[in-house]
């Protein structure tokens, strides 16, 4: 069953470092509905509008997507421009992994508990990512020229360390469309920066998935 809502508030919390005082900001981030229900795999990337010093830009983990109980995991992953994601297999079967998005086509034969050499993801833009054997499989990759970027979790929350500045900030969510794709919006943090954020779309949120085909 989905529970179809509307209109998802933000609310950002600035807290200060006590050792960085002059520097740096953590925001701490609140993602829900208009029913007070918390949204998961909401992203946020903040493209700062001033020229940052290379030690206060955060490094890009390695990143990963998984296929597990026959779904991708993560459901949404986010990385910089230039990130090599490898995409294991811990499945006891195939997986047939493709993209035809224009950011970045590929095909990955997957066989069970195989991994792949990584690919790299050089280009900005949403990469949905699908499975021809399983076509309930979906997932999405986020590619963000900006390396400050961060993403909801399952409680609704997610925070991230700026420098302190002026920036454009960019929303995306797997059931946003239209206006609120990337939607832009302009802040600047500061020691008294708080910020509200409302989009105006339909969002659907799947209570479970039984996909009936068994193990193939």
């Amino acid at each position: 069953m989905k529970t179809f809502y509307i209109a998802a508030l933000l609310f950002f919390t600035p807290v200060l470092f006590a050792e960085e005082s002059v520097s740096k900001y953590t925001l701490d981030i609140a993602l829900t509905d208009s029913e007070a229900n918390l949204v998961s795999d909401a992203v946020f990337i903040f493209e700062p509008l001033f020229e940052v010093e290379d030690s206060m830009a955060p490094s890009q983990p390695p990143a990963e997507m998984n296929q597990i109980d026959k779904q991708f995991e993560p459901h949404v992953l986010v990385v910089n421009t230039g990130t090599d994601i490898t995409f294991p297999n811990a499945d006891n079967l195939f997986h047939h992994v493709y993209s035809f998005s224009p950011t970045k086509q590929f095909e990955l034969k997957l066989y069970k508990e195989f991994t792949a050499e990584p690919l790299t993801f050089d280009r900005p833009g949403v990469v949905d990512i699908g499975c021809n054997i399983h076509d309930w499989m979906l997932g999405y990759i986020i590619v963000s020229d900006s390396p400050f970027f961060t993403k909801t979790q399952d409680t609704g929350t997610a925070s991230i360390s700026l420098p302190l500045g002026d920036y454009k900030v960019r929303f995306w969510h797997p059931e946003a469309n239209g206006e609120d794709v990337f939607a832009v919006r302009t802040i600047t943090v500061n020691k008294n920066t708080g910020v509200s954020w409302q989009i105006n779309a339909v969002i659907t949120n799947d209570d479970g998935f039984d996909s009936g085909f068994g193990d193939y």
